[in-house]
């Protein structure tokens, strides 16, 4: 079933030193039965989001922004991810 979330859209500059745009769900909006409660924190200005395109979990780096990181209302559902626990 499919839930309201703010998806946010944003590019930053990866430790590879290439620009990746990444649209993804913070994780403070992520279910914990999908997250769990461990991974929650941000360290040094990265944050585990969920990467809408790619399906998965990734580390956004907030440090390296590039531009402005704009969001959106969007209809989403984690019941068919992998990662869900």
């Amino acid at each position: 079933m499919s839930k309201a979330y703010t998806a946010y859209t944003g590019t930053f500059i990866t430790q590879s030193g290439k620009n990746r745009t990444m649209t993804f769900i913070k994780n403070e909006d992520i279910p914990s039965s999908v997250i769990g409660e461990g991974s929650r924190q941000q360290v040094n200005g990265t944050e585990i989001v969920y990467d809408i395109n790619r399906g998965g979990f990734r580390t956004f780096n907030w440090n390296t922004v590039q531009g402005y990181v704009t969001h959106r209302k969007i209809d989403f559902s984690f019941e068919n991810t992998q990662s869900q626990r």
